[in-house]
C-alpha cells in the first residue's frame, strides 16, 4: 500500500505538459499547477498577448507584463517535492519489513533496487535491455524517473488500456466496470501511446516544414533588405560624386568669375586713380603758387622784384580758373562696377 501511495504521490508531482518532476510550480487561476519554464513557453506560443491559457482546461490567466514568474508559487507543492526529494528510496523488490537502501531505479521494472537485487535482476535474461538509473543522478536532478502508470482505484494495477472517449488510462478490470458501454473506444495504451507519438511525430514534420517556408519567407525578406541596402549605397555614391563635381563647377565657376571681375574693377580703379592723381597735382599746384604769394609779407619795390610778383600772382589767378571738381566722372566709374554680372 506504502508503494502504490508513493507511486501515485510521484505522478501526482510531475507537471503536465513537460511530465517531469515539477520545478518552481506556478499556479493559474483556474488552479492548475505548470513548471515556470513550462508557462514561458506556452505564453511565447500565443505572442504578445497577456492572457495565458491552460492547457488542460483551457481557462485564461493573466500574466502581469508577461511575467510569468510574478504568478503564485504552489509552495505546498513545492514544499512536496523537496521532502520526497529528501526522502530515501528504499527497494520495492525486497520482501522484508527492513528494507534496505535503492541504489538504482530500472525504468522497465519500475522498482527501485538495493545492490542485492540489483545484482539479482543483473543475471536475469533481458537485463541487458533495461534502462538503470543511479539513484546519485536522480537526487541530482540530472535525471527524470519514468514511473508506470498505477491505477487510481486499482493500486496494483497497471493502466494497460486507453479510452479515446474519457482521454484516461485506466486498468483492465476499471475497463470492465466503467468503459464495456457502448461509446467507449479502449484500447491497449501501448498502441494508443504508439498512435499519439505517431501523431505528435506528424504534427513535429508538419512544424518542420511549415518553420522552414517561414525561414525561406525571412530569407527572401532578408535578401530584399540586402537589396535595398545596395541601392542606398549606390544611391549615396551617386549623390556623393554628383555634389563632388558640383563643387568642382562650382569652384572652376568661382574663380572665373572672380577673376573677371577683379579684371573688371582693376580698369575702374585706374580710372579713379588718374582722377584722383589730377585732383592731387591740382592741390599741390595751388598749395606751392599760393605759399610762394603769401609768403611775401614786404611790398616788391623793384621792378624785378614785383615783375615776379605779379607773375605769381596771375599763375594763381589761372590755377583759381580752374573748374570745381565733378563728381559724376568718379559716380560714373563706379557705377560700372555694379552692372557687373555673372
Amino acid at each position: 500500500m506504502a508503494d502504490a501511495l508513493k507511486n501515485v504521490i510521484g505522478q501526482s508531482l510531475e507537471c503536465p505538459v513537460c511530465l517531469n518532476t515539477f520545478t518552481n510550480p506556478k499556479i493559474l487561476s483556474c488552479s492548475h499547477t505548470y513548471c515556470k519554464v513550462c508557462l514561458d513557453n506556452v505564453l511565447e506560443c500565443h505572442g504578445n498577448d497577456q492572457m495565458l491559457r491552460c492547457p488542460v482546461c483551457r481557462a485564461e490567466t493573466n500574466v502581469p507584463n508577461q511575467d510569468v514568474s510574478k504568478l503564485p508559487t504552489n509552495l505546498a507543492l513545492k514544499s512536496l517535492i523537496e521532502d520526497v526529494k529528501n526522502q530515501h528510496h528504499y527497494c520495492t523488490n525486497c520482501k522484508s519489513e527492513d528494507k534496505p537502501q535503492a541504489v538504482v531505479y530500472c525504468q522497465d521494472c519500475g522498482m527501485y533496487l538495493c545492490i542485492t537485487c540489483l545484482n539479482a535482476h543483473s543475471l536475469w535474461q533481458n537485463f541487458i535491455s533495461h534502462e538503470v538509473l543511479a539513484m546519485s543522478e536522480i537526487v541530482s536532478g540530472k535525471v527524470s524517473v519514468r514511473r508506470y502508470r498505477k491505477c487510481r482505484n486499482h493500486p496494483k494495477e497497471d493502466e494497460e488500456c486507453f479510452c479515446s472517449d474519457c482521454r484516461r488510462f485506466a486498468c483492465f478490470r476499471c475497463v470492465v466496470m466503467e468503459h464495456k458501454d457502448e461509446g467507449h473506444r479502449v484500447t491497449e495504451a501501448a498502441v494508443y501511446e504508439r498512435s499519439h507519438m505517431k501523431s505528435i511525430e506528424d504534427l513535429k514534420s508538419k512544424a518542420d516544414k511549415k518553420r522552414s517556408c517561414f525561414q525561406k519567407y525571412v530569407d527572401f525578406i532578408d535578401d530584399q533588405k540586402k537589396r535595398v541596402i545596395n541601392v542606398q549605397k549606390q544611391r549615396t555614391d551617386d549623390i556623393n560624386k554628383a555634389y563632388e563635381e558640383s563643387v568642382r563647377q562650382l569652384t572652376e565657376k568661382k574663380e572665373i568669375l572672380i577673376g573677371e571681375v577683379k579684371g573688371r574693377t582693376k580698369g575702374v580703379e585706374k580710372e579713379l586713380d588718374e582722377m584722383k592723381k589730377s585732383a592731387q597735382e591740382h592741390i599741390t599746384h595751388l598749395t606751392t603758387i599760393a605759399n610762394v604769394v603769401t609768403n611775401i609779407t614786404k611790398i616788391p619795390l623793384d621792378m624785378d622784384s614785383l615783375a615776379a610778383h605779379d607773375t605769381l600772382c596771375q599763375d594763381l589767378q589761372e590755377a583759381l580758373k580752374q573748374e570745381d571738381p565733378d563728381y559724376k566722372q568718379p559716380m560714373q566709374s563706379s557705377k560700372k562696377v555694379k552692372s557687373f554680372t555673372f
